[in-house]
């Protein structure tokens, strides 16, 4: 088997992309998928320091596509939060202050809106 124990650590420079790959969402975080970089995962992938088999990388680039996708939900959850507190500062008729509509009308009427 070709690759390096070191390489693969839990706190090894891969080891967030190992744990994304093989135990999927639920073990990592939001604070540890951002603070995965994927360009420099994908680079120490694709030109390793020591040798890795062809089933390893295969199983590092799936944990990359993972952490990206979460990245991707993350990003989406932020600006639809970001977009429904906009649309509502600006909407006539209600304000949030004065006891008005409550979050989940709020995003009711912004969805039937789209």
């Amino acid at each position: 088997m070709f690759y390096s124990q070191i390489i693969l650590a839990k706190k090894g420079p891969l080891g967030k992309i190992w744990l994304a790959a093989h135990w999927g969402d639920k073990k990592l975080g939001r604070p540890q998928i951002f603070s995965t970089d994927i360009a420099s995962s994908v680079e120490s992938i694709v030109n390793p320091s020591v040798p890795l088999a062809l089933r390893v990388s295969g199983h590092l680039l799936l944990g990359v596509v993972r952490i990206y996708s979460r990245k991707v939900k993350y990003l989406m959850q932020d600006c639809t939060e970001a977009l429904v507190k906009i649309k509502m500062a600006f909407r006539p008729g209600i304000s949030s202050d004065k006891g008005g509509a409550s979050a989940e009308q709020q995003v009711n009427y912004v969805k039937q809106k789209k």
